[in-house]
């Protein structure tokens, strides 16, 4: 009744053999992508190129701030004045299983006003009983969509909190920050229509109204998996009828071992930033194609000292686009990794993972006022069978 390890011996040594020879293909690989980046630095119709093939149907990183490829840049003073609000979130998943079938959602936040030593965290809880919440296509509730609903409550509670920061001291700059991507991505094949249109709506309406109060929103993303600038580089290696017939012969990647993390691991220095990035990509046309535009853009950013430590910081247009603004995402992000000194990672981030999570013994508590609830109102309640069976087993 456990897990038998010394039948996955030979695997471990098969998994420690396939890191070797990753690490190989990496060593191999990594000095021509450091040359093509070299390369593509230097193309002055870098954009142009990118453009067009992004409009084809390629998808990659393209170059959106002006900036010259290989301009790095470090990370400038904090703000005099400025708060910092942070939101993350949690969700139990239903169980049929359990005495009752419901969900929950919980949005962590933190709050911390630098010209004042001001702070305050705290959670924002959901429990779902409805029945059309819990069957929104005729079918229990599927992770994609719940996952999509607690991304769409983040978003509005650091709206919400970030807003009315701004609104009790309008010269204090405000920074909005997010765990994990800015954009929210729906596939329409997951989700009925209805509400997919309802997610949409409640997130583009947040995002507005960060815009139109000239808000810096970023996203930050740990240890960020994806090639968008490799991409960059294998098409910048190519010309244009090269381009058309790779796209139809679906050529392989110029540094299949790579990602952007690692190239960039090589390149930025502590605490500086890459050049802006637009998401060349079909899911970003609804933001872009927006008024106004919410395109998500992104640069790379070294957090660590010690050694590097790459984040994704994906920011919308009205970021990108405004100097000040950046400037004011990049600074704060580097203070707050470096307050976690030997493990980079923004503080605030992981505050309102602590107060979004929902602990198994609080799990277990709000269960049994349910069940309470539910007596009291003349329901007999059990939970399934098959669960008591599993807690006395696992009980031994």
């Amino acid at each position: 009744m456990t897990l038998r390890l010394h039948k996955v011996t030979k695997q471990i040594d098969q998994l420690r053999e396939n890191a070797v020879q990753r690490a190989r293909r990496v060593q191999a690989e990594l000095p021509r992508a450091l040359a093509a980046f070299d390369s593509a630095a230097q193309q002055t119709d870098l954009y142009e190129k990118a453009l067009a093939a992004m409009e084809s149907g390629w998808d990659g990183a393209l170059p959106a701030s002006g900036e010259p490829l290989s301009s790095f840049k470090e990370a400038p003073a904090l703000p005099a004045a400025l708060a910092l609000v942070a939101v993350d979130g949690s969700q139990v998943y239903p169980d049929h299983h359990a005495a009752s079938f419901y969900y929950v959602i919980n949005i962590g936040f933190s709050l911390h006003r630098y010209d004042t030593g001001e702070t305050d965290a705290g959670s924002e809880p959901e429990v779902v009983f409805d029945e059309a919440a819990l069957h929104p296509d005729g079918n229990p509730i599927s992770q994609t969509i719940l996952g999509a609903r607690r991304t769409v409550e983040e978003m509005a509670t650091l709206e919400r909190i970030a807003s009315a920061e701004k609104q009790t001291a309008p010269k204090r700059t405000v920074v909005a920050l997010a765990d994990g991507g800015f954009a929210l991505r729906i596939d329409e094949k997951a989700f009925p229509p209805a509400e997919r249109g309802a997610l949409q709506d409640k997130f583009f309406a947040a995002i507005d109204r960060l815009a139109a109060g000239k808000i810096p929103l970023a996203a930050y993303i740990s240890r960020p998996g994806g090639s968008p600038v490799l991409s960059l580089l294998d098409l910048a290696q190519e010309d244009a009828g090269e381009h058309a017939r790779s796209r139809k012969a679906k050529k392989p990647a110029s540094f299949p071992a790579l990602d952007d993390s690692i190239l960039f691991e090589r390149l930025l220095p502590a605490g500086n930033r890459s050049p802006i990035f637009e998401f060349a990509s079909y899911w970003n046309n609804q933001y872009r194609n927006r008024e106004p535009n919410q395109s998500a853009h992104f640069f790379y950013l070294n957090v660590g000292r010690a050694y590097p430590v790459i984040a994704r910081v994906e920011v919308p247009a009205w970021t990108a686009k405004d100097p000040a603004l950046l400037d004011c995402v990049h600074a704060t992000l580097v203070e707050q990794c470096a307050v976690t000194l030997n493990d980079p990672y923004p503080y605030a981030l992981i505050r309102a993972d602590e107060e979004a999570f929902v602990s198994g013994e609080e799990k277990q508590y709000l269960e049994q006022e349910m069940a309470i609830a539910l007596i009291r109102g003349g329901m007999r309640v059990n939970r399934s069978e098959k669960l008591s069976h599993k807690g006395r087993a696992r009980k031994h």
